[in-house]
């Protein structure tokens, strides 16, 4: 995993039009909002200490898989994977016998990837889905993935090769999901501009906090390297097996 960017409190100063899904375009990255597939594996009530209920999903055979944090409360790490058949597939099986499964509906040629992460702001656990063009956003709330909408009412997304002009990638810091877009510079530096994702404690919207400005980043600098690609500082990213 790569080192999780750090921001500057002299670099949180600059606000400007916010971006990704659901947002005004404008200078900053926004990105598309597009149809999100139906998660299935939806478990009924909140978790307990016992974590999320057993259900009749389970986690392909031959998928990717890593450890991640505890998702449900109960106290023990869950897995996360990806899997390439019977079709493509992001999920989550949680220690106590639950699975959660988000269907992979986007249309890269590439590698697919994903990653789910713990201990963000407010205890959120968030997850990220991408195919290396795009992206796409989950929070996981009482035994079930949540679409968060952006403020068009469409699910929020984001841009991860600067396609539509509104960003080239996600990561976290400090805690916090930024929107990112690393823009080369003439002088072969980068600007890498960064905005808070806020998401909802019921994971059902997300809007765009300040935008913040990362100037003259030389081109070896991890930062530039992570604002190109889907990553959250330590959590485990699982992908198939595409290039």
């Amino acid at each position: 995993m790569t080192t999780r960017p750090v921001l500057t409190a002299a670099l949180i100063a600059t606000a400007s039009i916010l971006f990704l899904a659901g947002c005004a375009a404008g200078p900053a990255p926004t990105g598309t909002p597009t149809a999100s597939p139906t998660a299935t594996g939806t478990a009924t009530g909140s978790p307990a200490a016992t974590g999320c209920a057993p259900n009749s999903e389970a986690m392909p055979s031959g998928a990717m898989s890593a450890e991640i944090g505890d998702i449900d409360g109960d106290g023990k790490p869950d897995t996360e994977w990806y899997a390439e058949t019977p079709s493509f597939a992001y999920g989550v099986t949680t220690a106590s016998g639950a699975t959660f499964v988000i269907p992979d509906t986007m249309a890269g040629p590439g590698r697919h990837s994903g990653w789910t992460a713990t201990g963000l702001e407010n205890d959120q656990v968030l997850t990220v889905v991408d195919d290396g063009r795009g992206a796409q956003l989950y929070a996981f709330v009482k035994c079930a993935f949540v679409t968060p909408m952006g403020a068009d009412g469409k699910a929020y997304t984001f841009d991860m090769e600067n396609l539509r002009g509104n960003g080239t990638g996600v990561w976290c810091t400090g805690g916090e999901l930024d929107g990112v877009q690393a823009l080369l510079a003439t002088d072969g530096t980068y600007t890498i501009t960064v905005t808070p994702i806020l998401v909802s404690a019921d994971g059902k919207t997300a809007t765009n906090g300040e935008t913040s400005q990362l100037s003259a980043v030389p081109a070896d600098d991890p930062r530039v390297a992570d604002a190109q690609r889907s990553t959250c500082g330590e959590t485990p990213i699982v992908s198939t097996s595409g290039m």
